[in-house]
């Protein structure tokens, strides 16, 4: 953009002085003179005012904090007096301190406890003859040698007689201020007593919490007040500008002297902010007479910068216009229910050109909805939306050629807007309703699909299943001779074969109709209460030929020993088998697979883990490898034949038992796959199966 010249500057903007009278000096207008006394006489009272005001202001604010601080510290004494008078009108401290003196106990819940909870630097606990039985300083048990060197000072002697001397009932704490050999602290002192309350017992203990008053804990007390110079000075140095506090030591003469002072910098708010200002004033009023004339001397340029003001909010305006224009969504501004402003996206909805905006313009916005709908837009607009948080309202608008537009509304009102004013926004739902409903015939197809693929399974499954048990049964009559000896040996190992291979086929198709069964979720449980331990051992049994063929020994820990669980026996054996014989089929000679069996110590559930020192996979391959029918490696790669069953099999038996199974694997180290039944399925060794 072209920058203008500082003569073209000044055209635009002329010199407001060039008014002035010139003579050889600008001459100060006559009426101007009285003005300026005026108004120095004004500034004059008004800073007289405002100083004596912030005089008085201080002086109050002063006895304020003196008294923010009383109520400060006397909240820390009733703090103290309420966290002693709660643990001596304890129960349990009845029992094991009184009755029974605990010191774990006491350590635990009260001397170390409290020093690191509530700033508790001495906790002590004394007979009826002010004997120290039992002591904590700053978080450490003080040994009976050292409780034997602690002396009660007479003010806390005091305390402890008058909390002796309360009348029957709940114990009530006594609260004051002690003078100890090294300093000075709050003390509060109450009889323990039951909770339900008493008479002081003869035998009974008196409960001691003391903290420290110094200077950081006084600091630590009144930091909310923001005091400046906070101090506990050893002697009161005389000054108007500071506070005190004297601290009295509990139960001494009311001409006693104090056991200390808290001292503070009065706070003068009111006049350290004029006296900051002092400097400001002689400019303020030289600004302000500079005001005064030049205020005037502004009028005009005021009234140039509005017209130029109007004529930017008009070029606004139509930007505005055609931003609104450009939107994809309808825009349409309705005042006292009637369109005021309608963008083209919304003309196009009601099939309308640019040129026909007046077709729109002043008709009722209720008369473009369809009269089905008329009633939720008039609530719609009743209710309205909050702006930034969007409710979109599914509706119809009038069409072209009567038709009806599928949209989604929505209605703002903002406290900008004038009464009566609303701004509607929609948007074509046209292409998303088609897309939704091709979305929609997708899935059904695809579920479909899926029943069909779970029936086919099941049937084909079922026709498998006929042939293949023929087959078993005549290869066993073949392979035992039960009808006559069949001559050449070959025959029966071929008839061994047969059996073999027809065998692992039912088992195949076995787990093909499991897996139809779980995927329409209608596998079926026959539950009983089966000893883990010894499901475990013959599982391994049959495990145990493959195992010592691969060279891999195999450890199984089961704890506690006898522990049972509901289930369904031969899928819990056919999951156990399938994961032990997977980490056998992926581990090599001398890589050991260890079985375990725990109890969850926090939820109960039962804990089946099969850990091998295997080849391990990585976090893609162990998704791969729960997915039915999927093989981690493919092709010439893989190592290990299998039709891909085994690990989905089984987390869909622990699924089904209202489990699950999960995995951690890392190549080249191993895998751990555990598995988790909920403890509503856990029984005892006494359980009954």
């Amino acid at each position: 953009m072209r920058e203008r010249s500082p003569s073209a500057m000044q055209d635009l903007l002329p010199d407001p002085l060039q008014s002035l009278p010139n003579n050889g000096e600008r001459a100060v207008p006559t009426a101007a003179v009285p003005v300026l006394m005026l108004l120095a006489i004004a500034i004059t009272a008004i800073a007289m005012i405002l100083f004596a005001a912030a005089r008085h202001f201080d002086s109050g604010e002063a006895e304020r904090t003196q008294q923010r601080v009383r109520r400060t510290l006397a909240a820390y004494d009733v703090a103290l007096s309420a966290t002693t008078r709660d643990y001596a009108g304890w129960d349990a401290a009845v029992t094991h301190m009184v009755d029974n003196f605990n010191e774990p106990w006491a350590d635990e819940n009260v001397g170390i406890y409290l020093n690191g909870a509530f700033r508790i630097a001495l906790s002590m606990v004394v007979d009826r003859q002010e004997r120290v039985v039992y002591a904590v300083r700053d978080g450490k048990r003080l040994s009976a040698e050292r409780r034997g060197e602690l002396h009660l000072p007479p003010a806390l002697g005091q305390m402890v007689a008058r909390t002796i001397a309360n009348p029957p009932g709940m114990t009530e704490a006594v609260t004051g201020l002690v003078r100890m050999p090294d300093g000075l602290y709050l003390a509060s002192a109450a009889d323990i007593r039951p909770a339900l309350g008493g008479s002081a017992r003869p035998d009974g203990l008196t409960l001691l919490f003391l903290q420290r008053v110094d200077r950081a804990a006084v600091a630590h007390a009144l930091e909310p007040l923001l005091l400046d110079n906070l101090d506990m000075p050893s002697r009161l140095v005389p000054g108007g500008a500071t506070g005190v506090l004297a601290l009295r030591e509990y139960g001494a003469p009311d001409d006693a002297p104090p056991v200390g002072w808290i001292s503070w910098r009065m706070p003068t708010p009111a006049q350290d902010f004029l006296h900051g200002i002092y400097w400001a004033l002689a400019l303020v009023i030289l600004v302000l007479f500079m005001l005064t004339g030049l205020m005037l001397l502004r009028g005009q340029r005021i009234v140039q910068r509005e017209r130029q003001t109007q004529q930017a909010l008009s070029r606004m305006l139509d930007h505005c216009h055609n931003l609104i224009d450009s939107l994809p969504d309808m825009v349409c501004l309705v005042r006292e229910g009637r369109v005021e402003l309608v963008n083209r996206a919304g003309l196009a909805l009601f099939g309308l050109m640019p040129g026909q905006r007046s077709q729109v313009l002043g008709r009722p916005f209720l008369d473009l909805v369809v009269p089905d709908d008329r009633l939720a837009f008039h609530r719609r607009a009743q209710s309205g939306t909050q702006p930034g948080r969007p409710d979109w309202a599914p509706l119809h608008l009038a069409g072209p050629g009567g038709g009806a537009v599928p949209v989604s509304l929505i209605v703002l009102s903002s406290p900008g807007m004038g009464a009566g004013e609303l701004t509607i926004v929609a948007r074509d739902r046209g292409e998303e309703m088609a897309s939704r409903e091709n979305l929609r015939a997708a899935e059904a197809r695809a579920a479909i699909a899926d029943r069909a693929k779970g029936q086919f399974l099941a049937n084909i499954s079922h026709e498998l299943r006929t042939p293949l048990n023929a087959i078993i049964g005549f290869s066993e009559i073949l392979r035992d001779e039960l009808l006559g000896t069949l001559g050449a040996p070959q025959y029966r190992e071929y008839a061994n074969d047969i059996h073999e291979g027809g065998l692992h086929l039912l088992r195949l198709v076995n787990d093909l109709l499991d897996i139809a069964r779980m995927d329409a979720g209608a596998l079926e449980l026959r539950e009983s209460w089966v000893e883990i331990g010894a499901l475990i051992e013959r599982c391994e049994r049959l495990v145990r030929e493959k195992a010592v063929e691969r060279g891999v020994p195999l450890r199984i820990d089961v704890s506690p020993p006898g522990i049972r669980i509901l289930s369904d026996e031969v899928r819990m054996k056919q999951m156990l088998v399938n994961l032990m014989g997977n980490a056998i089929r992926f581990s090599e000679s001398g890589q050991r697979i260890d079985v375990r069996v725990r109890l969850d110590a926090i939820t109960g559930d039962m804990l089946i883990e099969v850990a091998d020192q295997g080849i391990g996979m990585t976090v893609d391959a162990m998704r791969i490898a729960l997915e039915p029918f999927a093989q981690v490696e493919g092709g010439h790669n893989r190592r290990q034949p299998g039709a891909g069953l085994g690990l989905p099999l089984a987390r869909g038996y622990a699924e089904a038992h209202g489990g699950s199974l999960t995995m951690q694997s890392t190549p080249a180290v191993g895998t751990t796959v555990t598995v988790r039944l909920p403890a509503a399925r856990v029984g005892g060794t006494g359980m009954r199966a």
